[in-house]
């Protein structure tokens, strides 16, 4: 008799497991640069991600160094000029502690459109050892546009893993329900790009909003237009955030694998099996 209930906890679990349903767990970039013993960048932002000409810009990174490493040089670029280089080009010898180490840099954007074209653009950063190894890089989006002009931002989908990991953002998917259910990110919300000019007052307008799907730059429109202010768009997105082999939710295909219901119905039915058979030893 003891051991039935091991095996309906077993089966319930493997219920569990079947159903699709998940846990989500947060690992920082520090905690996995730890693990690895490894120098990572684990975040690179700005002080503000949509500029006018002539603005000041900050760039802060964090580099979470091991033990044993003393110094690296890292290095910032990006912003190209209508002539194809890079009109940002900064570096800093920098002595590292064990663990997380704080680097800023400053940078003025030009004052005149005839050096730099309105759009999308990207700061580099790079951490270099002393042998000459690059050890850890990572990019950062921005976006140049006109006074009194809303925008969003386009961002890859590793500068979309390190804002969910360090930042407090809202990952909007605006792919249909089927979609969703076939793959999403984790914690992800759905509102179908056909419903969100509806729905805009369910997000939160003090939180980046993080916006993925094949309507994804459309919807990025809606909430510029209807007063967000931090938004971005995940460049490719869900097939790009999985060809980076970054982790998505699915949800259970076949009618086989019992849901949540399903579960319950099975636990109650071991437990009525292990109550007729107490009577039967009793007789």
């Amino acid at each position: 008799m003891k051991g039935i209930y091991p095996v309906a906890v077993i089966v319930v679990l493997s219920a569990f497991a079947g159903a699709g349903i998940q846990s989500a767990f947060t690992f920082s970039p520090a905690a996995a640069a730890a693990a690895d013993g490894a120098i990572a960048i684990v975040s690179l932002h700005t002080n503000k991600d949509v500029y006018y000409l002539g603005e000041d810009m900050e760039i802060a990174l964090v580099v979470h160094a091991p033990e044993g490493i003393s110094s690296a040089l890292i290095n910032v670029s990006g912003v190209k000029g209508r002539h194809g280089k890079d009109l940002l080009s900064l570096s800093q010898d920098t002595n590292l502690s064990a663990g997380e180490n704080r680097v800023v840099f400053s940078y003025r954007i030009p004052t005149c459109g005839c050096a730099v074209s309105y759009g999308t653009h990207f700061v580099n950063a790079s951490v270099v050892a002393h042998d000459g190894d690059v050890v850890a890089n990572a990019e950062h989006s921005i976006v140049l546009t006109s006074r009194g002009t809303r925008a969003y931002v386009n961002i890859s989908s590793d500068e979309t893993k390190r804002m969910i990991e360090t930042e407090n953002v809202t990952i909007l998917d605006v792919r249909t329900e089927e979609e969703y259910n076939a793959a999403h990110i984790a914690s992800a919300t759905l509102i179908p790009a056909s419903e969100l000019r509806y729905r805009t007052d369910e997000l939160n307008k003090s939180e980046k909003i993080v916006v993925y799907g094949h309507n994804d730059t459309n919807a990025s429109d809606i909430l510029v237009e209807n007063g967000f202010e931090r938004v971005y768009t995940v460049r490719g997105g869900i097939n790009a955030w999985e060809e980076r082999g970054h982790p998505v939710v699915r949800a259970p295909e076949s009618p086989e694998e019992p849901g949540f219901g399903a579960v319950l119905a099975i636990a109650a039915l071991l437990v009525i099996a292990c109550g007729i058979k107490q009577k039967r030893e009793r007789r």
